[in-house]
């Protein structure tokens, strides 16, 4: 498991305005709330993955196999001739039933449901960076906050190149899928070439909801294929950036050592 420590320098922000104080402390809540969403849903996300490929085993594959034709065979002993086309797809049906609730009932998840997972902790991530970015910025825009907070909203662009086009298009399914860009007036995407080491195509490809490794990815509403590493260095990125801005501040009282036990 992944946690990312942050030391807040002290207890409150240290200025005379208080209302200013306040309304700024609570951005920065703000911002912390959506720092550890990321943490836990990188390691979300990690632990699918991981429990994934885990799953497909030879000994579990041979194990419910052996326990299908087991049940395959109590069902048989209801028919009087179960090797009668007629009963077969009723006997593969019931056979199917039985195991699956059984599976179910013990704890193993569906398919669907395993496979989802990952691609659902990853827009977690996704959703997590976006709404830092958005209170970064409205942060970043308070008066009297220090300048330097532009140079860190700068620094999270530049760290999450293809976050706001890939956030927008996960947002926009019912658009992207039809190959329409963004608007009120969505217009025809123009798909601009793709090559990320898993897909390669020179005319341009739709790709929406795409998982390369630890990499979440969408077609853009301007035609590129974009992409955000769900991945520790990501989240070494966004803590570095968090603890700059707890930095840029002046506060009083205790330091405080994030998260909490």
């Amino acid at each position: 498991m992944y946690i990312f420590e942050i030391i807040k320098p002290g207890t409150w922000l240290d200025y005379d305005d208080r209302d200013w104080s306040w309304e700024v402390e609570g951005i920065l809540r703000s911002l912390e709330g959506q720092f550890y969403e990321a943490n836990l849903a990188l390691n979300m996300f990690l632990h699918s993955i991981q429990r994934d490929r885990d799953s497909n085993s030879q000994e579990k594959w041979e194990a419910e196999s052996n326990r299908r034709s087991a049940i395959r065979r109590e069902v048989e002993e209801k028919y009087d001739n179960p090797h009668d086309r007629e009963v077969w797809d009723e006997i593969q049906l019931e056979t199917e039933i039985i195991f699956k609730r059984e599976q179910w009932q013990s704890g193993k998840l569906p398919r669907e449901f395993v496979h989802n997972q990952s691609f659902m902790h990853a827009r977690a991530f996704l959703y997590a960076l976006d709404s830092f970015d958005k209170f970064l910025n409205v942060l970043k825009k308070q008066p009297n906050v220090p300048p330097v907070l532009e140079e860190f909203y700068t620094r999270f662009g530049e760290a999450f190149p293809h976050l706001r086009g890939v956030r927008n298009s996960s947002q926009h399914m019912e658009d992207r899928s039809r190959g329409l860009g963004a608007g009120r007036n969505p217009q025809p995407l123009e798909l601009k070439p793709i090559d990320n080491g898993f897909i390669k195509a020179e005319g341009g490809a739709l790709v929406l909801n795409s998982l390369n490794g630890t990499k979440y990815g969408n077609t853009m509403a301007d035609g590129h294929y974009g992409e955000v590493d769900v991945s520790p260095p990501s989240m070494e990125a966004l803590h570095s950036i968090f603890q700059d801005i707890l930095n840029s501040f002046k506060w009083k009282g205790s330091k405080c050592h994030l998260p909490s036990s």
